[in-house]
């Protein structure tokens, strides 16, 4: 019975010890970090590690860095080294981007125009966007810039913030082709596509168009559990007529609210309950 007792004992150690290992996220990061340390050339561990890293909101430039001193430059063109660069370098002044930008042609020539042009896109809006709300002047200074060097999407890249402005003069139908342009442009971004939405609240009125916005603002309530873009797709969905989406996620939205204990929130879910009946 005793020597039953400690073995039992033994087991659920072992299993409680296990169990806190594979819960610790940072085991399996330093282990990521040594095998790709060992072996910096190795794409598979170098994507693995980036992964993790991305998990746990930590930038993974020096390991893109590291991996690329590795790889001779007519290297950087074969698929798996464009991944790296496509998923994980987000910073302008990175030398992968550069090197893409700088051999734009070849890899829109190997891959895809889109697929390359979203990914400068993206980098080039995520730059700009740290100098809109804090300072203009150096926001318009970086827009010249990207303007200077020729970008064939320059206008792309500047609608994605003029469009703020068209709602703020509430020009409701320069608004809407501008806000189609850049659903098509940056299909994944869904903060974007969320503020778009509650502009289109704010100023459009037009039911056709609102369709266009709505279809789009269900990419931003997939997860649901981002309470605001709820709020936007209960009342747009309840404006284009489509009530049985708007008493759904309006649903959903009480359920967020009443989880959260924010007094806001559930007034704000009340509000929605109201506008379905």
């Amino acid at each position: 019975m005793k020597c039953r007792f400690f073995l039992t004992a033994g087991v659920i150690l072992w299993c409680a010890c296990r169990a806190w290992a594979v819960g610790n996220p940072s085991d399996g990061l330093s282990d990521l970090m040594k095998t790709f340390k060992e072996n910096p050339s190795d794409a598979k561990v170098t994507v693995a590690l980036l992964k993790e890293l991305n998990k746990q909101g930590k930038s993974g430039q020096e390991v893109v860095d590291r991996y690329f001193q590795t790889q001779p430059e007519e290297e950087y063109y074969k698929e798996y080294n464009w991944e790296i660069v496509r998923d994980y370098v987000t910073d302008i002044n990175a030398p992968q981007f550069k090197f893409l930008f700088k051999n734009q042609d070849r890899f829109i020539e190997l891959y895809s125009k889109d697929d390359v042009y979203q990914k400068l896109d993206d980098v080039f809006v995520a730059h700009l966007e740290k100098f809109y709300d804090r300072n203009r002047a150096d926001y318009e200074a970086q827009l010249k810039r990207i303007e200077e060097i020729g970008y064939a999407h320059f206008d792309v890249v500047s609608d994605y913030f003029y469009i703020r402005q068209l709602k703020a003069e509430k020009k409701a139908e320069d608004y809407f082709y501008k806000a189609r342009k850049l659903f098509r442009y940056f299909p994944e971004n869904r903060p974007m596509i969320k503020e778009i939405t509650k502009g289109a609240l704010e100023i459009m009125t037009d039911v056709s168009r609102l369709k266009v916005i709505q279809l789009w603002a269900g990419k931003t309530v997939e997860s649901k559990t981002d309470f605001e873009a709820i709020y936007n797709y209960v009342e747009i969905s309840q404006k284009c007529g489509f009530f049985d989406v708007a008493k759904r996620y309006a649903s959903i939205a009480k359920n967020l609210a009443s989880k959260s204990g924010d007094a806001a929130m559930q007034r704000k879910a009340e509000e929605l309950m109201k506008m379905i009946n």
